[in-house]
């Protein structure tokens, strides 16, 4: 069962999110049956592990006293995903395409990207169906709140100063903690699904959580510029890999034919 304080931001958890996965994690995914989310320190953006050690003054008597906190926060793991059905910006960063001349084939075939519908709420009940009861994780999906560099920082003093010094050792907060991110990525839009662990941090950079991908996965679209008969390989893969979905045809780039109706005649030149 979904709790309400486990979906932050998300007001509606049956709206579509998507996912481009470069076609070997799709494959993986299908084959393994499993969704892999990542250690934050993995990500390239810094600020991504802002709050893994802060230094705050506080006062103390008539001195000021300077303390680090957050060194060994729990462990997390999240996977993203964006409520953007559709980007070129998102496409063409995660996705490689490069044309043979001669056949008109991919030839980085490894790293197209394959988007994927899901919905919040099958990805946090498949999070929750996957965990180990006895690890005592939490788990939660929210929609990232992008802020000027300064004004993020800000947000982070304010939970400090709100509630204490152990504020992001309690996992809500550790949580909406991976929820903030600059301007320069809004987009993203970004949706992210999240596990805390209990415990010290964690060497394991990957966490698997086994699922049944036809649960989770509502759609699949294959690079938009492949060719046809190369899209029609991805498919028969994907079937011989087990989904059992349906496939959607992005169309992005397909080339249109304008028809113009007008009511009179065109004004003479």
């Amino acid at each position: 069962m979904i709790l309400p304080e486990q979906l932050i931001r998300i007001g509606d958890p049956d709206q579509p999110v998507y996912r481009i996965y470069p076609l070997w994690g799709l494959e993986e995914a299908l084959r393994l049956r499993q969704l892999v989310l990542v250690a934050p320190r993995l990500w390239e953006d810094p600020f991504e592990v802002i709050g893994n050690g802060i230094a705050v003054d506080r006062p103390r008597g008539d001195r000021i006293e300077q303390v680090i906190i957050n060194q060994s926060l729990p462990p997390a793991y999240a996977q993203c995903w964006s409520a953007t059905p559709e980007s070129d910006t998102l496409l063409r960063a995660y996705s490689r395409v490069i044309k043979d001349p001669h056949f008109g084939r991919n030839i980085c075939p490894r790293d197209e990207g394959v988007r994927v519908r899901s919905t919040p709420r099958k990805l946090l009940e498949a999070l929750l169906k996957g965990k180990r009861a006895e690890d005592g994780s939490c788990c939660f999906i929210g929609s990232v709140q992008y802020l000027a560099r300064n004004a993020l920082l800000q947000e982070v003093a304010n939970a400090i100063g709100a509630v204490g010094l152990g504020v992001f050792e309690h996992p809500a907060n550790r949580a909406k903690l991976l929820l903030l991110k600059r301007e320069a990525f809004a987009h993203e839009a970004e949706v992210r699904l999240i596990q805390v662990r209990h415990g010290p941090d964690s060497p394991d950079a990957l966490l698997r959580v086994q699922i049944d991908p036809n649960t989770v996965f509502d759609e699949i679209s294959f690079e938009p510029r492949l060719a046809v008969f190369e899209r029609k390989e991805r498919e028969e893969a994907v079937r011989d890999l087990g989904y059992t979905g349906p496939f959607c045809e992005s169309g992005l780039y397909d080339r249109v034919l304008l028809q113009v109706s007008l009511s009179r005649p065109p004004a003479e030149d």
